[in-house]
């Protein structure tokens, strides 16, 4: 099924099981009914007094999507913001939006509100210790004094006492905030005598009764022997402790459900109301462990899937540093170096299918007057920087904010993407959205932010470069000459050529953009572009040489001697290279990148087009070379040692790029980069190279040749050697070898 639309669900973070518990409830339903999901999130759960700080204001300026997105309804988490300045913002870009809309746990009078009953949580935990354990005397830590879903929590707790003709007293009641610090004291409390221990205590929380194990059994009081424990929500902490929790799950999962249920209700699709029943979760801290009573459920399951999940992601994290990419950033020299590294760097967000990097469409500050920048909210228009995922890469392509990113106009069936801002020291750049296959693979942890804020710092290197490089182009606008390397600037360049073109209407030019894409960690006694440019100078002396950019180098030469491959080219250039410096300067071929084209005398009024047009070529190419090539270099040179060795293997494209984890496009590309010939080319190549062999060698017929060279259809054998050597194989025999039998 495509995708009919979108509904966007606003939370303030995702860093627990409960969070993606709540999307993939919603997300589940919304695809049913053709909906994409899209989360809009400000990844850090602020408090008031700090929303006023730069950095804040950066990462919740997401949150103007609400009004430039094309959505047609919206879910609100509201009850899980800390800063009610900010719930009460968000609530009035709701409002001015006029669609539906439904708030989750948080009365408010504009929008519907859905609950999940939460009573029914320490009803059922209270229920377990008093029937399952005989439990006679019973504490309660509920959460804040007067939230309603606290005291409705509480409730639970009281109902259980009163249905097993059970008696407690307020003074058995304690609240704790759904925090630490008053767990971890009353757990020190009763281990030091100054509190009765009870049988058992329920706890409104999973991180209140961890606080609480945790503290009982560091003190000495036993648990479940002495006191018996449970917690409340099912989170990921509960599973993994010393003593695991038994808990109460899925009421995330429920608020979803109802959340998603009402708001197609609000569209006018009709929805079947069904609900997640909550589920206890049975751990070791109520004493089932010892007697074998650990049961698997689907809670359980869940609580698990995330906890391998986190730890899987962990784990590949050990050879990624966020250290490396912000260097990386930061020496990237223009936006097409910040698009190679994203796309290089975006494995360090392993578990996202799809990764959009979009900038609004002023991004950059004035260059004329630095500034002036965006400070907040987003424009009508904005750029996709790049879009990578398994199905290819799009880059450099303007749409609508409405649209929230180009991939989403397009058909594709109902997905699930977060997006989340890009700033840097209170300027917005835009936003960066990850689609997922599962809520389960949603982490937006520390490591996720500083990954961010890397890719905006990278935005902002490119800036001041960009202002850098304004600044000088208005000084060497008075000049024709490049001070720094004693060439041609790009205005010198255009003028020399047009001269050229205008003194011998006839001649023949050829202009290629040279650039040199620097290895990491790698010192340059002499910088690459420098020894590129006096080695030309010494070995070609007729060369018309200009430095049009940061790196990037011009060079026209007349005549017809020079119309070459850019395969040669390199070649030559990194020899003219090794030779003038006598081999105390290296630099290696498959890292010069160039792209060539020819100057006719039409294009005299037209050369800094042309210059511009193959500029960004150029860019291209060394983006598709910082992104994978290097990284394949081994295993395509194998590759294709592979084919010439073996001919007569049944080589299949399709194989071959599913061997490899690469889509077809990309496999291509980078074969093409690498040895200036497509795949299949050399696989002809390399056949007909034995077929020819075998012909002058040997006396087995034709037909049994082309079978031991990798053909199965000997038609398409022979018209495929006569289109390749201009005659059919019999005849190519008849001149160059022995005759058949």
């Amino acid at each position: 099924m495509d995708s009919i639309g979108k509904i966007a669900v606003i939370l303030p973070q995702i860093s627990s099981n409960t969070e993606t518990g709540f999307i993939d409830a919603i997300h589940a339903k919304a695809c049913q009914f053709g909906y994409d999901t899209i989360i809009i999130s400000g990844v850090i759960n602020y408090v008031d007094q700090h929303l006023d700080m730069s950095y804040s204001k950066g990462q919740i300026n997401i949150y103007d999507l609400i009004l430039h997105g094309n959505f047609d309804g919206f879910i609100f988490e509201a009850n899980s913001f800390c800063s009610s300045r900010l719930r009460n913002n968000i609530m009035e870009l709701l409002r001015k939006r006029d669609i539906p809309c439904v708030a989750v746990n948080y009365q408010q009078p504009y929008f519907p509100v859905v609950s999940a009953d939460e009573e029914v949580q320490l009803y059922l935990s209270s229920m377990h210790l008093i029937k399952h354990h005989g439990c006679r005397k019973l504490y309660c830590i509920g959460g804040n004094k007067g939230d309603i879903p606290s005291e409705k929590r509480i409730d639970g707790f009281r109902r259980a006492m009163d249905e097993a003709g059970l008696s407690f007293s307020d003074s058995d009641i304690f609240y704790g905030d759904y925090w630490r610090q008053i767990p971890h004291q009353i757990a020190l409390d009763i281990a030091e005598g100054r509190l009765a221990k009870p049988d058992g205590i329920v706890c409104g929380s999973d991180i209140m009764a961890v606080e609480l194990v945790r503290t009982l059994c560091e003190n000495g009081v036993r648990v479940p022997e002495d006191v018996k424990v449970t917690g409340c929500d099912g989170s990921v902490i509960s599973q993994n402790e010393r003593v695991t929790l038994t808990t109460v799950a899925g009421q995330e999962r429920r608020n979803g459900t109802l959340a998603i249920n009402k708001l197609l209700e609000l569209m006018g699709k009709e929805a079947e109301n069904g609900d997640i029943p909550t589920e206890l979760v049975i751990g070791e801290s109520c004493g089932c462990g010892d007697c074998g009573g650990i049961r698997r459920s689907k809670s359980l399951s869940d609580i698990h899937e995330y906890s391998g999940t986190v730890f899987s992601i962990l784990e590949q994290r050990k050879t990624n540093s966020h250290g490396e990419m912000i260097r990386r950033m930061s020496e990237c020299k223009d936006i097409y170096d910040v698009i190679g590294t994203f796309m290089g760097c975006c494995y360090m967000i392993s578990t996202g299918i799809k990764a959009e990097l979009c900038l609004c469409d002023d991004w950059c500050r004035d260059l004329d007057d630095p500034s002036v920048y965006r400070r907040g909210g987003l424009p009508d228009n904005m750029i996709l920087a790049i879009e990578a995922s398994y199905d290819g890469i799009e880059k450099m392509k303007d749409f609508m904010t409405k649209d929230i990113s180009p991939s989403l106009s397009k058909p594709h069936s109902p997905r699930l993407t977060v997006v989340t801002s890009l700033h840097y020291k209170g300027q917005i750049f835009g936003y960066v959205g990850f689609t997922y296959r599962k809520a389960v693979h949603i982490i937006l942890d520390e490591f996720y932010t500083n990954w961010c804020d890397a890719v905006a710092s990278g935005l902002n290197t490119v800036q001041n470069r960009m202002y850098k490089d304004h600044v000088n182009e208005r000084i060497e606008s008075l000049s024709e000459f490049a001070p720094v390397l004693g060439i041609y600037n790009k205005r010198g360049l255009i003028n020399k050529l047009m001269s050229i073109i205008a003194e011998n209407s006839g001649s023949h030019l050829s202009l290629t953009l040279i650039t040199y894409i620097k290895e990491e960690r790698v010192h340059y006694s002499v910088p690459p572009v420098n020894s590129i440019v006096n080695a030309i100078r010494l070995n070609d002396g007729s060369a018309v040489l200009a430095s049009i950019g940061d790196g990037m180098l011009a060079y026209a030469v007349s005549g017809e001697g020079h119309d070459i491959s850019e395969i040669s080219l390199t070649n030559n250039i990194a020899e003219w290279v090794r030779d003038s410096y006598k081999g105390s300067v290296e630099i290696k071929q498959e890292r010069i990148a160039v792209v060539s084209c020819p100057v006719s005398q039409t294009d005299i009024f037209s050369i800094d087009s042309l210059i511009s047009s193959s500029e960004d070529k150029l860019k291209g190419k060394i983006i598709s070379l910082s992104s994978g090539i290097f990284s394949y270099k081994d295993r395509f040179n194998s590759l294709r040692d592979d084919i010439f060795r073996h001919p007569e293997k049944e080589w299949n494209i399709e194989a071959i790029t599913r061997s490899m984890g690469l889509s077809k496009s990309h496999f291509h590309r980078i074969y093409k980069e690498l040895f200036d010939t497509s795949c299949k080319d050399d696989i002809i190549t390399s056949r007909m190279k034995k077929v020819k062999w075998m012909l002058e060698n040997t006396s087995l017929s034709a037909l049994q040749i082309s079978e031991q060279c990798g053909y199965s259809n000997y038609s398409h054998f022979t018209r495929q050697f006569t289109s390749r050597m201009g005659m059919p194989p019999s005849a190519y025999r008849r001149s160059n070898g022995q005759k058949g039998k």
